[in-house]
């Protein structure tokens, strides 16, 4: 966890119903289009039709992993439904605590792909109704995600000092998510990627 932490946009897909699709293909390619010209090669999406509804748009990031390694949050409820996230075309597929029915669901996910990781959705507490998490101390979720053997975890920025201690001493990566104003100019060593949302952006990143 040493090092400037390399910039991950965050797109966020929400509110399909039968009649309206978020983004057409010309939609998608302009976006893609654009992002490229901004040197970005990776993509965080957050499926909040997955997360909230188990609707995931799955069809958008089949498009999109044409164009960019896609780190996927779609909000699995258990460990199986990590399979069609992959098939998708995500690089890594992640389970959160928002969605997750049982922390021990992230063991069974990893016997259909090693490329699962853990998101921690925090408001002051960890947020989540699943065993071994409603109610848990971050420290005991955390040590229970590395317990399962997750190697790749996703929290909000104001928990990173808090995680980076748990994780000290795994191989784990830690990334942290910027998704309110002034969140973009986080700089921690500590964390190997800050995925910040669209509108937050800088114009350019450095290859």
């Amino acid at each position: 966890m040493q090092g400037k932490p390399e910039i991950i946009p965050m797109l966020l897909l929400e509110g399909r119903t039968f009649l309206f699709k978020e983004y057409s293909k010309k939609a998608l390619s302009v976006l893609s289009k654009d992002l490229r010209r901004r040197n970005f090669e990776k993509l965080y999406v957050m499926d909040v039709d997955g997360v909230e509804r188990n609707k995931p748009q799955l069809d958008i990031i089949q498009a999109l992993s044409d164009d960019f390694s896609v780190l996927y949050e779609a909000g699995p409820r258990r460990g199986a439904n990590v399979v069609d996230l992959v098939i998708a075309g995500a690089d890594m597929a992640y389970m959160s605590t928002l969605s997750l029915a049982s922390l021990r669901e992230i063991e069974v996910a990893l016997t259909y792909s090693e490329n699962v990781g853990f998101k921690v959705d925090w408001n002051e507490h960890i947020q989540g109704h699943g065993k071994m998490i409603e109610g848990a101390a971050l420290s005991d979720v955390i040590k229970g995600a590395l317990h399962y053997g997750v190697k790749d975890f996703v929290v909000p920025v104001e928990i990173i000092g808090e995680t980076a201690s748990l994780l000290q001493g795994s191989d784990a990566v830690l990334r942290a998510i910027a998704d309110r104003p002034g969140d973009e100019k986080t700089v921690d060593a500590r964390i190997k990627s800050l995925i910040i949302s669209i509108e937050h952006l800088p114009e350019e990143v450095a290859k």
